[in-house]
C-alpha cells in the first residue's frame, strides 16, 4: 500500500495501535474508514479495527521500513532459553517485547502514545508518574526513581517487567497485609494502589525473585507452609521498612528434598505438611500459595526456540 499523504514521526517502541491512530488523525481520516480501506486489501480482516493484525501494512501507510514494528533488541524482555545456554538473556529470537504501556505525556510532547520499551510506570526523566494514562508529579518522591531504575535494570534481566504478573501480585499481598485497616473510599482503586505501593512492590518483588528465594519457592516437595512463611516473613520486613530482617530472611530460608529449614527468630526444621507457626498474614497466604508460587518462578521458565516449539510432538488426547 501507499504512504499516507502525512507521515508522522513514529517514537521508539512505539506500538502499531498507537502510530495508527496518530497516523489516522494526522490525515484528517477516522480510524474505521481507514481500516475498512485496509480490510479491501485483505478481505479476511476482521470488521472490528485492529491494526495490530497487519504490522506490515500500517508500515507502509507510515513509509517505514520492513520490520520496524519488530522491536529493538534493548527493549526486549531477557528470558532462558537455548541461544544463550539456558542463561537469561534479551535473545532476538526468544524473548518477547514487553506489554504496552502509555508513554510519559512530557516525553511524548503531549500527545498519548503507546509503547513497548524497557519501561515501567515512572519516567525518571521527568520525574512523573505515567501508568495508564496518568501525569502525576513526583518529585521529591526519590523511592518511586529508585523502584523504577530497579524495575528497569535488576528485575528487567530476570525476566520481570510491569506487565509479567510479579508486580502486580506484591501489591496484592501487601494490601493484604492491611486489609483489616480502614481505609479511604477510593484507596480501592487498582492504579491508584500501584502508585502508592510502587516502591514497596518493586523490592519485595526482587526480593523474591533473587537466586536463594527461587530454589525455595521451586522446591515443591517441601508443601505450601513453609513457603506461606517465607513470603509472610518478606512482606513484613518490606512494608515495615526493616533492613536487619531483610537481611535476615536471605540467610533464614534453606530446603533439601522435603524438608525446609527455617532460621528467622528461631531455628524450625519442617517436613511436608508440617506448620511453622503462621500469623494472619501467613494463613492468608496460604490458601494462595500456589499461584504465588509459579507467579514469582515465571521469571525461570525456559523458552524453547520457535522452531523446536512448532515440531515439538503434541499430546495425544486421552
Amino acid at each position: 500500500m501507499r504512504a499516507l499523504p502525512v507521515v508522522v514521526e513514529p517514537f521508539a517502541g512505539e506500538t502499531v495501535r498507537s502510530l495508527y491512530r496518530r497516523l489516522a488523525e494526522r490525515n484528517a481520516v477516522p480510524t474505521g474508514e481507514l481500516w475498512t480501506v485496509i480490510r479491501h486489501a485483505r478481505p479476511r480482516l476482521p470488521l472490528r479495527t485492529t491494526p495490530e493484525l497487519v504490522p506490515r501494512l500500517v508500515e507502509q501507510l507510515a513509509g517505514l521500513p520492513p520490520g520496524y514494528f519488530d522491536g529493538r533488541s534493548q527493549d526486549r524482555l531477557f528470558v532462558r532459553c537455548a541461544h544463550a545456554k539456558w542463561r537469561h538473556t534479551n535473545c532476538q529470537t526468544c524473548a518477547p517485547l514487553p506489554a504496552p504501556v502509555t508513554m510519559c505525556r512530557r516525553c511524548a510532547r503531549g500527545q498519548t502514545v503507546e509503547t513497548r520499551t524497557r519501561s515501567g510506570a515512572v519516567c525518571t526523566r521527568h520525574r512523573r508518574w505515567h501508568h495508564a494514562g496518568a501525569d502525576d508529579d513526583l518529585t521529591g518522591e526519590t523511592e518511586h526513581l529508585h523502584a523504577e531504575r530497579c524495575l528497569t535494570g535488576t528485575l528487567w534481566q530476570r525476566g520481570v517487567a510491569l506487565g509479567t504478573g510479579e508486580l502486580e501480585l506484591a501489591t496484592e499481598l501487601l494490601i493484604l497485609r492491611h486489609a483489616d485497616e480502614p481505609r479511604e473510599p477510593d484507596s480501592g482503586n487498582r492504579d491508584e494502589r500501584l502508585r502508592e505501593l510502587y516502591p514497596k512492590a518493586v523490592q519485595l518483588t526482587a526480593l523474591l525473585t533473587e537466586p536463594w528465594a527461587e530454589r525455595f519457592l521451586a522446591n515443591t516437595r517441601v508443601g505450601r507452609m513453609p513457603v506461606a512463611a517465607l513470603v509472610e516473613a518478606a512482606v513484613t520486613a518490606v512494608d515495615t521498612r526493616s533492613r536487619h530482617d531483610l537481611a535476615a530472611i536471605r540467610e533464614s530460608f534453606r530446603s533439601r528434598d522435603r524438608e525446609a529449614l527455617i532460621t528467622l527468630n528461631r531455628s524450625v526444621r519442617l517436613r511436608h505438611g508440617r506448620s511453622p507457626g503462621l500469623g494472619e498474614l501467613g494463613a492468608r497466604i496460604l490458601g494462595i500459595a500456589p499461584r504465588v508460587s509459579a507467579t514469582f518462578l515465571r521469571h525461570a521458565d525456559a523458552r524453547r526456540p520457535p522452531g523446536q516449539r512448532e515440531h515439538a510432538p503434541r499430546s495425544r488426547a486421552s
